[in-house]
């Protein structure tokens, strides 16, 4: 039992080292900034005297302009719940919020099965059940809030504007995030599957505040802030660092590990995934570009090709099929 404990613990130091190694490895690299030097996606240098800002990558353009003040991680908020709300009532972003609609509906018709599938899982395979346990810690707000730290410890020792506006943004996606989710679960109300009186969670609108803070398990269920944050980081970091190709693939496959592991762990639904991730990914990038009120593609930008589809074996297990094409 003491060994266990020990292992455990000596896992969780190198897994906090190993993060803030590769932190401060992305700081260092992109510590020299000058104000007329951009790139294009192909990282190819480019002048902006030449060409259209608009016409850039927003994820590199423009940030260098923007001075980062202490209070902007609060002052930015009300802009930003603003500029998400003002995004997504675009006609562009109509399909989109339509496609999560529609797969989230579709989770919903097969949730029961699907947790049921992956708890299995968790119960019979150690090596599942102790992943489960580290990956669900990556959506703990203290860890968003601690990398936020080691980006503004980072950027005040080094002098490093970027570091430091890259921890202001990320406490600032974070509060968005994080409030908005609070609010869409207390409207909702849905079981989660431990506390499930239903095939797939009860959804019971609007509960009364007290009850819900007396049986939070009973209500929190939809959508997932766990997740919701870590995408949210995630999406900050990468628009602020767009050079360092590594930081979207791994982040993207610990946040799927993440959603894995809420389900496993019996906290969430996978259809309780896709509208987190939404409101992760938005508000990540709405902070993330301050000065720009819409996200314009670079000419080589080619994006994300994210699939997500439900699996189900033969012998009424389940799970999720995610695949991201970069």
């Amino acid at each position: 039992m003491f060994l266990a404990y020990i292992s455990s613990v000596l896992i969780r130091i190198l897994v906090i080292t190993l993060l803030i190694v590769a932190l401060t490895a992305c700081c260092h690299s992109q510590s020299v900034e000058l104000d007329h030097i951009f790139f294009d996606d192909d990282l190819r240098q480019i002048n902006l005297k030449d060409n259209l800002a608009a016409s850039l990558n927003i994820d590199i353009m423009n940030q260098q302009q923007i001075v980062t003040r202490w209070h902007s991680m609060f002052s930015q908020l009300p802009n930003d719940w603003a500029r998400s709300a003002g995004l997504s009532l675009k006609a562009e972003s109509v399909p989109a919020i339509a496609g999560i609609g529609v797969f989230t509906y579709s989770l919903i018709r097969m949730d029961n099965e699907m947790w049921r599938g992956t708890r299995r899982l968790y119960r019979t395979s150690e090596t599942v059940n102790e992943l489960s346990g580290y990956a669900v810690a990556l959506g703990d707000g203290r860890l968003h809030l601690g990398i936020a730290s080691v980006f503004a410890g980072y950027g005040w020792l080094m002098d490093d504007p970027k570091a430091v506006r890259t921890a202001s943004q990320t406490v600032e996606a974070f509060l968005a995030t994080g409030i908005t989710v609070q609010i869409l679960k207390r409207v909702t109300g849905r079981e989660s599957p431990a506390s499930a009186t239903h095939n797939s969670g009860r959804w019971k609108f609007f509960p009364h505040p007290q009850q819900y803070e007396k049986h939070p398990t009973s209500y929190y269920a939809f959508p997932s802030g766990h997740i919701s944050t870590a995408m949210a980081t995630l999406t900050v970091i990468a628009e602020n660092y767009p050079q360092e190709r590594w930081i979207k693939p791994v982040g993207y496959v610990l946040v799927g590990a993440l959603g894995v592991g809420l389900v496993a762990k019996g906290m969430h639904w996978y259809s309780d995934l896709p509208v987190g991730l939404a409101i992760g990914y938005l508000f990540g990038k709405v902070a993330a570009n301050p000065a720009l009120p819409d996200f314009v593609k670079g000419p080589n930008e080619k994006g994300v090709e994210v699939s997500v589809s439900p699996l189900i074996d033969g012998q009424g297990g389940g799970g999720i099929h995610f695949a991201v094409a970069f």
